[in-house]
């Protein structure tokens, strides 16, 4: 790259030479700037769509749904209840409508899609998101735009039954590459065969904050409160005592029998992760 921003002649001799080294280095570093930046902010997806029950797996046929978005997609789920849906199989079609459901203070909405009427047993069903979100990707789906499920045998109208009712099991407090992230497992086991999801309301003990109320599934027995460096349903404070009270329902909207809320710190002590 030859520098012509000053004249050729200035300054002389070993000077010049300097300068032009100088201004070489500076403008290399701001070219590995400029690509490696881009990289470690790629890491946070900026948006994002999910579905529960995941996609793919088999659902009772008076299931309803779980739609949340992420991010810049956040919004426009938010936007969504009053909206009407289709899930399609084989010679049958079920109206889905969009109710209000939940929104995070960190970039998260939830809406609740809920059946007009009930699946046929044993159907591939499809779910035609592009009626309302045209070309946007299920996360949890592989990347389709259109996520299927499988209907079951009939309708779940039990009640999950606790085999282990809601305990604080750890709290996790890391800086990742991509920024904090603060965490707090809560473990229980439930007798219930579809999907189960855990409603928290969470206010500080001190009553200074106002309530938050949000989704998170339970998976392997364990529900996660809290946020990671991008994005997360509850947003924790380091050290700071909250009351999570917590109601628990299946695929099918059956609601677990009341428990106690629960008491716990945010974690502390951030240590070097990933």
């Amino acid at each position: 790259m030859r520098i012509t921003s000053f004249r050729e002649d200035w300054p002389p001799g070993p000077g010049r030479r300097r300068l032009v080294d100088f201004v070489r280095s500076a403008v290399l570093i701001l070219v590995l700037s400029w690509f490696l930046v881009p990289r470690a902010q790629a890491a946070c997806a900026a948006e994002g769509l999910s579905v529960f029950p995941a996609p793919g797996s088999v659902v009772p046929t008076n299931t309803r749904f779980l739609l949340e978005g992420v991010g810049a997609l956040a919004d426009k789920v938010a936007a969504l209840p009053g909206r009407i849906l289709r899930l399609q199989s084989s010679g049958h079609e079920v109206e889905v409508r969009i109710q209000r459901g939940w929104t995070s203070s960190l970039g998260r909405s939830t809406v609740v899609l809920r059946l007009a009427g009930p699946l046929r047993a044993g159907q591939s069903y499809t779910l035609r998101l592009d009626d309302v979100l045209p070309g946007v990707k299920v996360l949890n789906g592989g990347g389709t735009t259109a996520p299927e499920w499988i209907s079951g045998r009939g309708q779940d109208v039990a009640r999950p039954r606790w085999l282990q009712r809601p305990a604080v099991r750890e709290g996790i407090s890391r800086r990742t590459r991509d920024g904090s992230e603060r965490f707090v497992k809560l473990s229980m086991s439930l007798l219930e065969d579809s999907p189960a999801y855990v409603l928290v309301t969470l206010s500080t003990r001190q009553g200074d904050m106002t309530s938050q109320h949000y989704i998170t599934p339970l998976q392997n027995g364990v529900a996660l409160v809290g946020h990671d460096a991008c994005s997360g349903a509850f947003a924790l404070e380091e050290g700071k005592s909250y009351r999570a009270k917590l109601e628990v329902f299946d695929a099918a909207g059956n609601t677990a029998p009341a428990v106690p809320p629960l008491l716990f710190e945010a974690p502390v002590g951030i240590r070097e992760g990933r």
